[in-house]
């Protein structure tokens, strides 16, 4: 134990306060907000995969997290309703655009990132062309 100070665990479940700096509630000790975290306990996630996603966020942190949602979430759920239905009316729109193309997942996402790639690849390729050989500035 550490000479004259609590065993820091301790210590630590005591700082760590939900506060709001303007982004909505959000952990003291981090940038993580609670919504971060109530989009996958909403879906019915686990500790376990919440920290998979986030592997900053400590234990302690997300049971602060964890008594912040289960004193507000009705109104976190709401929230997260509105931000999905924001999220669902630009797919809208960038689909009447021709902007917005549906993921095959049938296809393994190592695959789609290599197929990325040669895309980028093949474009900067094309602008150097354009720019006499030169990479683009």
């Amino acid at each position: 134990m550490r000479q004259g100070l609590p065993p820091e665990g301790d210590a630590m479940k005591t700082d760590i306060q939900i506060v709001d700096r303007g982004r909505g509630p959000q952990l003291s000790t981090s940038r993580i907000t609670v919504m971060d975290v109530f989009y996958y306990l909403h879906r019915g996630r686990d500790w376990d995969l919440v920290h998979q996603a986030m592997p900053s966020l400590s234990r302690d942190e997300f049971d602060v997290v964890l008594d912040y949602v289960n004193q507000h979430r009705d109104e976190l759920a709401e929230e997260d309703r509105l931000v999905e239905e924001r999220i669902q009316q630009g797919i809208a729109e960038q689909k009447a655009k021709g902007l917005y193309h549906e993921i095959d997942e049938s296809v393994p996402v190592v695959e789609r990132a290599a197929r990325l790639k040669e895309k980028l690849r093949q474009r900067l390729k094309e602008q150097a062309e354009q720019n006499g050989g030169r990479a683009p500035r």
